[in-house]
């Protein structure tokens, strides 16, 4: 449980936020190093308190904060709109575009494709926030202009064939990602874009800090998991994987900390231990665990695994929540699958199983849509759905074996 460090550190925020609402790169700022800022780094007075609420459900954060985050989301909106539109062509810093990734790219022409993204994306998050609050007024206006920015986006960025501008993979993984491309058809388009440039790219990943963390869930919203689980397990340069084949027990900074030789990266600045590359694991806990997040705080959660795509035959996964031990245990013998799962009390969860028939379902030998504690359930698309009350439960199921 982080609230009381992160609490502590967005005092912190506050104290450094400057008289525009812009806070400093680094906080607290050493020595008056680091004065630069910019998009990712500055937004923190946003997605922290945001992350923080949902995943504990606690407001407090965002309380406290309110002030601060509403000057910025202020100075977001009057940076964006300088120039008559709402295409953020400001907040350009040393470290615009996404930082450290393996892209050549003009990383100012990047930048203005990130920062009108994360403009979208914070405010969203504001009106959303907004509501939880009861500061109906903030909510009406900021979820208002969530979709003018997205029109924006679409028509500054993205062509007419889907081409996204400057064609990188965070640009794409952003565009998809964070639902900024209204139009269906559009959207579509642009998802084949995406698969091309992975393809391009050999399936392997170019991202930097920024895009790095919406790589992978922008795949899973376009129904590629069988990408993302390519990209999430490969062990050749650049990946996860490679880190890990050499020697790596904690994240780095780069991705060429270490080259597929032995040589170590620039040595100005290389990191192995630098947690922004570990974002993954986010997706890993949605998605491979199958813990997601409904209503905040896990009042309500998802319990989703991801089968087959080459990827694990057995996970373990747990979040210990403000409410108690949210777990997922699943392993997958040929047509046979097993899942045990836990519901703290106060919660209910939405249980997807793969299945060849509903009747295919079992807990304790029972057919699983008679056990008490299943409140609901539907089966559509091989997929069996109990909307379930707190407990413990095991679930066998027979599923369509992978070829």
């Amino acid at each position: 449980d982080t609230r009381a460090f992160l609490g502590k550190w967005m005092t912190d925020v506050r104290d450094s936020q400057r008289p525009d609402g812009n806070p400093p790169a680094v906080v607290p700022q050493p020595a008056g190093q680091f004065a630069e800022t910019g998009v990712g780094w500055a937004d923190a007075v946003i997605t922290v308190p945001w992350a923080v609420w949902r995943a504990t459900g606690d407001t407090a954060i965002v309380r406290q904060n309110w002030d601060a985050m509403c000057r910025f989301q202020e100075f977001l909106i009057d940076s964006a709109s300088a120039d008559g539109n709402l295409i953020e062509e400001g907040r350009v810093s040393f470290f615009s575009g996404d930082w450290l990734n393996l892209e050549n790219v003009n990383r100012l022409e990047e930048h203005r494709v990130i920062a009108t993204a994360y403009f979208a994306e914070n405010t969203r998050r504001m009106a959303e926030m907004a509501a939880v609050l009861g500061e109906s007024e903030k909510a009406g206006k900021w979820a208002a202009l969530v979709p003018r920015i997205r029109e924006a986006f679409t028509g500054a960025f993205v062509a007419d064939d889907g081409t996204v501008y400057t064609g990188t993979q965070t640009v794409y993984a952003m565009a998809l990602g964070m639902d900024l491309i209204p139009d269906a058809e559009l959207r579509t388009k642009v998802a084949g874009k995406f698969v091309e440039k992975l393809a391009a790219d050999d399936h392997h990943l170019r991202t930097g800090f920024l895009g790095t963390p919406w790589l992978l869930p922008a795949l899973t919203s376009i129904g590629r998991d069988d990408l993302a689980m390519r990209l999430l397990l490969n062990e050749t340069y650049p990946s996860w994987g490679f880190e890990i084949s050499m020697g790596a027990t904690t994240m780095w900074e780069r991705w060429n900390s270490l080259g597929p030789d032995g040589e170590f990266g620039p040595v100005s600045m290389n990191s192995f231990n630098h947690y922004a590359y570990g974002a993954v694991g986010d997706w890993m806990f949605d998605h491979l665990g199958g813990l997601q997040i409904v209503e905040p705080g896990y009042r309500r959660v998802r319990i989703a695994p991801l089968l087959g795509h080459g990827g694990p035959t057995r996970v373990d996964c747990s979040v210990r929540t403000a409410r108690g031990l949210v777990a997922s245990q699943w392993q997958l013998e040929g047509d046979r699958l097993t899942l045990n799962v836990v519901v703290p009390p106060n919660t209910s969860a939405d249980v997807v199983i793969p299945a060849v028939a509903a009747d295919a379902v079992t807990e304790g030998g029972r057919p699983a849509t008679d056990v008490g504690g299943v409140r609901s359930h539907a089966f559509a698309d091989g997929q069996l759905t109990l909307h379930i009350g707190s407990g413990r439960y095991a679930f066998v199921a027979r599923v369509q074996a992978e070829e």
